[in-house]
């Protein structure tokens, strides 16, 4: 009886991932829900002020992406490793050997 590594391995999540899944989760539906919004307010407002609509949207955006970009960047960066590791009171485990 042979074991298939492969299909063991692309199961995998590391502690990180999963970690850092509901926050992920929870960046992607407010990102679905302030396209909506803008959707909405774009389509339907009674008054279109393009830059005003311009500015909530940029702020909107680095609210939900930003955090996102640090989540995915933060096992490369040895800054955001310490303060994930003081915070959790664990080693950052990402997956990659060292």
């Amino acid at each position: 009886m042979s074991v298939d590594r492969s299909k063991i391995l692309a199961r995998y999540i590391t502690p990180y991932a999963r970690a850092t899944s509901t926050l992920l989760h929870v960046l992607v539906w407010a990102c679905l829900a302030q396209s909506l919004y803008f959707a909405c307010r774009a389509l339907f407002g009674k008054r279109f002020e393009p830059a005003p609509l311009f500015l909530q949207i940029l702020i909107a955006a680095a609210l939900t992406v930003v955090p996102a970009f640090i989540v995915k960047h933060c096992p490369r960066s040895q800054v955001c490793s310490n303060i994930y590791e003081a915070l959790t009171n664990t080693m950052m485990d990402d997956g990659t050997g060292g």
